[in-house]
């Protein structure tokens, strides 16, 4: 009987698994918190926004993979930590009570930083013949 290395995921295939392991780690909080575990972070007020900044681990990972594939800190793999940082700094002032009035101008200096970025991942279908479509080139 002979084994053949099974293929390697595709990129898609492998970020998938953050979502599908962050929905399951939710569920398994509520079920300890609902099991009488003391989940003190759930009872705080701003508690939840633990859940947004644990969305900041997606863009993360991917900026790991992009690093790891390439062996270097390339636009792409700046494009995702940019993106963990604005996400990370929206939990923060929840998690802090950080006052919006203050603080908006980091959103502002976040956004001078994404510009920087080369990297844009466009979407734009392209048609069998490699083209972009009429509907794509209308918006």
């Amino acid at each position: 009987m002979s084994f053949e290395p099974s293929r390697p995921a595709s990129s898609i295939q492998r970020f998938r698994i953050f979502p599908a392991v962050a929905i399951i780690g939710v569920g398994l909080l509520f079920l300890a918190s609902n099991l009488g575990y003391p989940l003190d972070f759930l009872g705080r007020r701003n508690g939840w926004a633990v859940f947004i900044l644990a969305c900041a681990l997606a863009p993360l990972t991917r900026a790991w993979e992009v690093y790891r594939a390439r062996g270097r800190v390339d636009a792409e793999a700046c494009y995702f930590l940019v993106s963990a940082a604005a996400i990370a700094l929206v939990a923060s002032m929840f998690l802090f009570n950080l006052d919006w009035g203050v603080w908006w101008p980091l959103f502002v200096i976040l956004g001078g930083v994404y510009t920087l970025v080369p990297w844009r991942r466009h979407r734009c279908y392209r048609g069998p013949a490699g083209g972009a479509s009429e509907a794509a080139l209308k918006h």
